[in-house]
């Protein structure tokens, strides 16, 4: 198991941005942390999923050059 620490959990709750869950339903922790990847490997850029700020590819990490958070 591992271990998620949010900085700034009310933007988990704020109306979701995106839709892509299945049944209209919104997107689970999981299915939000890898569509931020997925975009970030494929675009080389992605938003941020805990301040919405620009996430670029460094390598094998997506890294926020706003708040820090790191995607591998």
């Amino acid at each position: 198991m591992s271990t998620a620490l949010l900085e700034a959990p009310f933007t988990l709750f704020a109306p979701a941005p995106r839709s892509g869950a299945a049944g209209g339903r919104r997107p689970t922790l999981e299915e939000l942390l890898d569509a931020t990847w997925r975009t970030a490997r494929s675009h080389a850029e992605a938003e941020c999923p805990v301040c919405h700020g620009a996430m670029h590819l460094q390598g094998e990490l997506a890294r926020c050059g706003g708040c820090g958070t790191t995607l591998a």
